[in-house]
């Protein structure tokens, strides 16, 4: 009951958001203040940089975070017995999976034409796939290791390579800023409903793995 709430949330605070922008902006040509935005960062960055966010734009995609998710629920099922957060770990990808392209479909927002695109990028900009997967799959990730290792380090990696990864899909020029505020959102309310879902005190493997 707590999943399905959260994805339907998730899916609704997407669609709310994606309304505000319609009222407030062109819907495809950003909001007032998008496309300022976007020509003043425009190749502000030293070189090295520059080619540093290229490659960290990576860890938002499923060509990394769909086998990463795939090995770590192996690890956790098969060598660690650790089902719950197992079956944790694979219900945040899919869901963030599923809900990216249904929204893109439903709003098939156009992305910026301001400065050169460059990086992985495909189809309607809004929301941000990377900006989803990245909060809620790579904290989970977090989540998941400190219950099972005790690690806390996990934590102080991703969470300024999370940030370093989302303010690079504006800085690429393949998303609008509100494109990574409304991915955020949505991630942030999927991380939530979900964490709560499988807490450690709760869910049908809890009182086996206790």
């Amino acid at each position: 009951m707590m999943i399905a709430a959260g994805y339907s949330f998730a899916f609704l605070i997407g669609m709310a958001f994606a309304r505000w922008l319609h009222s407030h902006g062109d819907w495809h040509e950003g909001v007032a203040w998008e496309g300022a935005f976007l020509r003043d960062i425009n190749g502000t960055l030293p070189r090295w940089m520059d080619s540093a966010l290229l490659v960290v734009s990576w860890l938002g995609t499923n060509i990394v975070l769909l086998p990463l998710t795939i090995i770590a629920v192996l690890w956790l099922s098969l060598r660690r017995k650790r089902y719950q957060e197992a079956v944790y770990l694979a219900v945040v990808q899919i869901g963030s999976n599923s809900l990216n392209p249904a929204l893109k479909f439903l709003y098939e927002r156009s992305r910026p034409e301001i400065i050169p695109r460059r990086g992985w990028y495909n189809w309607a900009a809004y929301p941000s796939g990377h900006a989803i997967a990245s909060i809620a799959v790579l904290l989970t990730v977090a989540i998941v290791l400190h219950r099972v290792k005790g690690w806390r380090w996990p934590t102080y990696v991703i969470v300024p390579v999370l940030i370093v990864s989302l303010f690079s899909r504006v800085y690429l020029g393949v998303h609008w800023p509100t494109d990574v505020i409304g991915g955020v959102l949505i991630g942030v309310v999927w991380l939530l409903f979900t964490f709560f879902a499988f807490r450690e005190d709760r869910g049908p493997f809890a009182t086996a793995a206790s």
